[in-house]
């Protein structure tokens, strides 16, 4: 709910004003330059991050069929490689890709859920209906870190996992990046943010909820998936269903989906992570030579430098310590999310009241959701108790674990150094509402191109 409604805020700015900058631009135009900056190289370092997790995963996947680890840095080079020339070739080829693979993506989940309703009521090959079995049978954590009650250890169990959810839903922001790389922006953003809450019930609600009717939470094979952190897919619950079911082959077949979902992911986010620092230079906050753009409008220089940080995807080819300091990366991307989606909120917030303000009707809107106002206070207020609350388990009693504090809340203060930095420096002020430049600068058929 939340990030629909937080996409369903994006929307309605950059379908209003479809540009290259996406939220950056929004957070500069509508609260203050030094926010924009701080989520602008922010948005970056997550994106590239994520680049990073993502081709590492596709690497893990692979180990489903090639259990030999010292192979791990040879395909993480492979899929690497192979991200970057996708970007490299052009938006036109990237998109054809993306397209291909996000068929996939859509025909295996749809199937799946399928699949689930069948074992469920019977039909697979061991002929056991399930019904609701698994949800009369102590459906909740009631033993999360031995808390006493009982329920209290169900709402902070529940609790413990939102910035596990955060991770998996983040990049969807990333959709106003290519507003002015796609054809009609106005109508296919319009359609794609329309199109959320059905994705986001498909892929996450629908099928979470058959894999609660099909799965038991203490299974044997998912304890045991958990405990070892394979990584591969035969940890997946819909994996172990299948096999559960005693239904043959398919768990490979599922594997191979997994993997070119997690090559596309890595795809998508190395494509965010250049065009954010494009846009970065486009306004003057990177150095001008990341905003150049060869013949096919591809920034290269801000690609090269976004693969070489998704580079970093070679510490999971290290000893333990190395592990670590990856595990720490990946935690500072799901805080990111946290972060981005809360500016996001903030500047629709804004954006609205001086559209009010200067006697903007909103009726103008090529898209208006019925959710507004309220649905950007929703989201700011929402993952701001998120992200406040978000390292209680250092807190639960015991010695103080610094690391977990740390790795926990690392993000915010390096989202008040960029703020604060660049507020210094340049002595930016916030944006009257008064003052906001509300209008839309976009003009038909417009693209990509070079201040520089």
């Amino acid at each position: 709910m939340l990030v629909g409604l937080m996409m369903y805020s994006l929307g309605e700015m950059m379908v209003w004003d479809p540009s290259a900058g996406g939220f950056i631009e929004f957070a500069t135009r509508y609260i203050d330059p030094a926010i924009g900056f701080a989520m602008g190289w922010q948005f970056w370092f997550q994106t590239a991050m994520t680049a990073a997790v993502e081709v590492v995963a596709a690497s893990i996947v692979i180990s489903f069929w090639d259990t030999n680890e010292k192979h791990r840095a040879i395909y993480i080079t492979l899929i690497l490689l192979g991200t970057i020339l996708i970007n490299v070739a052009g938006v036109k080829y990237f998109g054809e890709f993306e397209f291909a693979f996000a068929f996939i993506k859509i025909i295996t989940v749809v199937g799946l859920v399928i699949m689930c309703l069948v074992v469920d009521l019977g039909g697979g090959p061991d002929r056991d209906r399930r019904g609701f079995r698994y949800w009369r049978e102590s459906p909740f954590n009631n033993e999360f870190l031995s808390i006493k009650p009982p329920g209290k250890a169900r709402f902070l169990g529940f609790w413990a996992v939102l910035t596990q959810a955060a991770f998996s839903y983040g990049g969807m922001e990333g959709l106003a990046m290519i507003c002015l790389e796609a054809t009609n922006p106005r109508v296919t953003m319009r359609t794609a943010v329309r199109a959320i809450f059905y994705r986001i019930v498909l892929v996450y609600v629908f099928a979470v909820l058959l894999i609660g009717m099909c799965i038991s939470r203490s299974d044997p094979l998912l304890l045991q998936a958990n405990q070892e952190q394979t990584g591969t897919a035969a940890q997946s619950p819909f994996v172990i269903i299948i096999t559960t079911a005693g239904i043959k082959v398919l768990p490979h077949i599922i594997n191979a989906v997994v993997l070119t979902s997690a090559f596309s992911s890595g795809n998508e986010f190395l494509y965010s992570s250049s065009r954010s620092l494009f846009m970065l230079a486009q306004e003057g906050k990177a150095p001008r030579i990341f905003a150049r753009v060869n013949g096919k409008g591809v920034p290269i220089f801000s690609l090269a430098l976004s693969a070489t940080f998704a580079c970093f995807g070679y510490l999971a080819c290290g000893q333990a310590g190395a592990n670590d300091a990856f595990n720490w990366l990946t935690n500072i991307v799901t805080l990111g999310n946290l972060i981005t989606w809360m500016g996001v909120a903030l500047a629709h917030t804004r954006w609205y009241r001086a559209m009010k303000l200067q006697g903007l009707s909103r009726d103008e809107l090529p898209f208006k959701s019925w959710t507004q106002p309220y649905g950007a206070w929703t989201v700011l207020v929402s993952f701001g108790i998120i992200l406040f609350f978000n390292g209680f388990q250092t807190f639960l009693g015991g010695p103080f674990d610094w690391r977990s504090f740390l790795s926990d809340y690392i993000n915010v203060p390096f989202f008040i150094i960029l703020f604060g930095g660049y507020k210094i420096a340049k002595r930016t002020k916030v944006v009257k509402l008064s003052e906001m430049d509300c209008s839309t600068h976009y003009v038909e058929d417009s693209v990509v191109y070079s201040k520089y």
